[in-house]
């Protein structure tokens, strides 16, 4: 009886000291009791689950068009958040088991098996290339051994902004567990473990910098076969940010070539178009039709950085040569 006293009173003490704090925001799903676990051997309930957070390591901005690998660091913020005495231990046998049980339920709060996924919002521009990954075991205030990562592509016309990325974390957690065969004096027994699964879904947060971007709005200007002639080549700025110190570098292909393989553009603010003037030249044996020009824009971010464009393509028509032209030779 002493033995009884002593252990409920162990029971109210821990039950004080266990923190009833605010429920995680994740919830447990029912499951059926296994046959093998025998309720009416049950000395202990535990409250309590794991409840597991994420967070991107390093920096989570990115540029459009960029291919990266995401690494996420999987954390568990798991408590306990009380117990009840379901079974009075009689014998020493029987208080051997419910101490040994006790200890035991707190693995009721760690994650076995976490299974990570990555998911996107219809029509983001955010490609995720990586399938599920398993990342093991996550106990109770401890992060996962090592990051899951994930690749993700850009798309080249996403706009600057925040995005969402949907993780969705899977695993198994101890929901009860029992003692069985107990003998104190051995100090021996077999733990009957019943499991149940978890999933948890959390956003993350990866943001695409604000940058210049080009595209050709217009090109003024034709050539006739054996001609030359200045061709206009309009370029705005569709993107986010200023373009600083802009170069346009032509690169045509033949039956075209040209003296002038660059024009200075000097700025363009975002939404505005400068004009790249070249002096372009046709084969006398080209075909009369239009004709692609290779046009790269070299230019500064407003940090100082230099950066590339995509390869844009300005087109170019050759044009049938008129009566003139034919008779005289002129261009």
């Amino acid at each position: 009886m002493k033995k009884m006293i002593t252990l409920s009173l162990i029971s109210l003490l821990l039950l004080a000291m266990i923190s009833c704090a605010e429920g995680a925001s994740n919830s447990p799903d029912n499951y059926n009791v296994p046959q093998s676990f025998d309720l009416g051997k049950n000395y202990y309930t535990v409250e309590g689950s794991p409840d597991l957070n994420a967070n991107i390591i390093g920096s989570n901005e990115f540029d459009r068009d960029q291919t990266a690998t995401l690494n996420i660091n999987v954390m568990n913020k798991g408590k306990l958040l009380g117990f009840k005495n379901d079974k009075t231990p009689y014998d020493a046998d029987e208080i051997y088991a419910a101490r040994t049980e006790m200890k035991l339920e707190s693995s009721i709060v760690d994650a076995t098996n976490v299974v990570a996924s990555i998911s996107t919002d219809p029509n983001s521009p955010i490609e995720v290339k990586s399938v599920s990954q398993e990342i093991g075991s996550v106990k109770s205030g401890e992060n996962s051994i090592a990051p899951a990562k994930f690749d993700i592509k850009i798309d080249k016309k996403a706009k600057a902004g925040e995005y969402n990325l949907y993780l969705n974390l899977s695993y198994d957690y101890q929901k009860n567990v029992q003692i069985m065969d107990p003998d104190a004096v051995a100090q021996t027994y077999d733990a009957n473990r019943w499991y149940g699964m978890m999933n948890q879904n959390l956003t993350l947060k990866i943001k695409v910098n604000d940058q210049a971007d080009f595209e050709i709005v217009n090109t003024t200007g034709s050539l006739s076969p054996g001609g030359e002639n200045i061709v206009d080549i309009t370029v705005k700025n569709t993107g986010e940010e200023e373009a600083r110190n802009v170069k346009a570098i032509i690169n045509p292909a033949d039956p075209l070539s040209t003296t002038d393989s660059a024009a200075f553009l000097s700025n363009i603010a975002p939404g505005n178009t400068a004009v790249a003037k070249i002096k372009i030249k046709a084969d006398s044996e080209a075909v009369p039709k239009v004709y692609g020009i290779d046009t790269v824009l070299k230019y500064e971010t407003p940090e100082g950085d230099t950066n590339y464009s995509d390869v844009l393509n300005a087109p170019v028509e050759v044009k049938e040569a008129g009566f003139f032209e034919k008779f005289f030779g002129w261009i």
